[in-house]
């Protein structure tokens, strides 16, 4: 199999790592050099079978992350488009790679959508998201009062990783459904209603839900010194939560930095399978 691994962080990486010690041919851009893999300033050394991009795709301006680059090379979809002929892996992808891959025929597809890839990332975003808290708490998990907002993927791996160092999981969601699962896992479940109440009480609070829920009203109440970890783009209201003396911090990009060797195992896993089932190798 071949691959371009353009840009990314520490993630994109070790996947391009992995894939050259499976014996597969990998080129990258906008990488450190990686052993035993071509670093390439084009991309017209193709065809690949898969081209992996970073997490998200782009930055502002529309480049390609190349946070492990000391100058940002500039890398854009248009300057990588001759690649771009077959499967294109990258996180939540903007409207201009989706069109050049569109113009040269390729097939885009953000590993999220795939539920094996989500599963196995959300495990290892909750256990980053655990080691940050641990760095920054000065009490113990066990007897904690964690609250956890929201209850997909993230915060079910969460409330578990959490229950097992004894803290008590209390879990914040608007649907009834996931309310019910979250007690049925053996975690206390309350509604959104209760998200104030909920918070004047707990020691840390986990934001995993993709609104801006926890806010100046919720923050209010909270105890000066509380943990607030905000898992989202959007969820936490930092000005409140510096000005009522809170510990809050946005973990963003957590597998990458916390456990990137098994963030670029998984993504390569997916990768080669989806991969093999569209193309001949």
């Amino acid at each position: 199999m071949r691959w371009l691994v353009v840009g990314g962080d520490t993630r994109s990486r070790a996947l391009a790592g992995v894939a050259v010690d499976n014996g597969d041919q990998v080129d990258v851009m906008g990488l450190p050099g990686v052993a035993g893999a071509s670093v390439v300033t084009d991309a017209d050394g193709g065809p690949y079978h898969a081209v992996a991009l970073p997490f998200p795709v782009a930055e502002r301006g529309g480049r390609v992350p190349a946070p492990l680059l000391k100058e940002d090379p500039g890398i854009t979809p248009e300057m990588i488009a001759p690649a771009l002929s077959g499967t294109v892996w990258g996180g939540t992808p903007d409207a201009a790679l989706s069109r050049v891959v569109s113009e040269r025929g390729g097939r885009l597809v953000n590993p999220n959508d795939i539920e094996a890839y989500a599963i196995a990332n959300a495990y290892l975003t909750a256990e980053g998201a655990v080691v940050s808290a641990l760095a920054r708490y000065p009490g113990a998990l066990k007897g904690s009062e964690v609250l956890v907002v929201g209850y997909g993927r993230i915060a079910r791996c969460l409330a578990r990783l959490l229950m097992a160092w004894n803290a008590r999981v209390t879990v914040c969601a608007r649907h009834p459904d996931a309310r019910a699962w979250a007690e049925a896992e053996g975690c206390r479940a309350v509604g959104i209603g209760a998200l104030a109440a909920e918070a004047e009480r707990c020691d840390i609070l986990f934001q995993t839900a993709p609104a801006m829920l926890v806010d100046t009203y919720v923050i209010a109440g909270m105890k000066p010194g509380a943990l607030v970890s905000d898992l989202t783009r959007e969820g936490v209201d930092f000005t409140a939560a510096d000005e009522r003396g809170l510990v809050a911090w946005r973990d963003s990009g957590v597998p990458g930095r916390y456990a990137p060797d098994a963030a670029g195992r998984i993504l390569y896993d997916i990768i080669k399978k989806e991969t093999e089932k569209w193309t001949i190798i």
